[in-house]
């Protein structure tokens, strides 16, 4: 497992912007949306190893995850549980997290399910796609 290679997340900055930008269509097949808010205060953003990556938007005592992602290559490896994991524990105690995933992102679910998340709604045509309708998001919440 990722916790004992000492694999450490690394914050995104903005001489990032580039593999960044590649990387993130390789998850999504779509532009960035947050890249915008880097080095904005409450807006954070790591990666580890340039292979995933995770945004974050803080106010007071709750997270929003605003997208986490993992290279198609690097999937079912335990990327994304050890980042889930390492990003909830990084906040501060009594912290609350939120997060949309796409309705039919099963493998996206089913971990958050395991990290703890629950399910509290869903938002009707949250995702936009560039042919055909925009997709359901369920909406989900952890706290510590």
């Amino acid at each position: 497992m990722l916790e004992h290679q000492n694999i450490r997340p690394e914050p995104i900055i903005e001489s990032d912007i580039e593999w960044f930008q590649t990387l993130f269509k390789s998850c999504f097949c779509r532009d960035n949306p947050w890249m915008q808010h880097l080095g904005k205060t409450k807006y954070e953003a790591f990666h580890l190893n340039k292979q995933a990556f995770i945004f974050t938007y803080t106010v007071e005592d709750y997270t929003d995850l605003l997208t986490i992602g993992v290279h198609p290559h690097q999937r079912r490896r335990g990327v994304g549980e050890f980042f889930l994991k390492w990003i909830i524990t990084k906040a501060p105690k009594a912290q609350k997290f939120f997060l949309e995933v796409e309705c039919e992102n099963n493998a996206a679910i089913s971990l958050y399910k395991k990290i703890g998340f629950d399910l509290i709604s869903i938002r009707k045509g949250y995702y936009p796609q560039s042919s055909g309708p925009a997709l359901d998001a369920y909406v989900m919440t952890y706290q510590k």
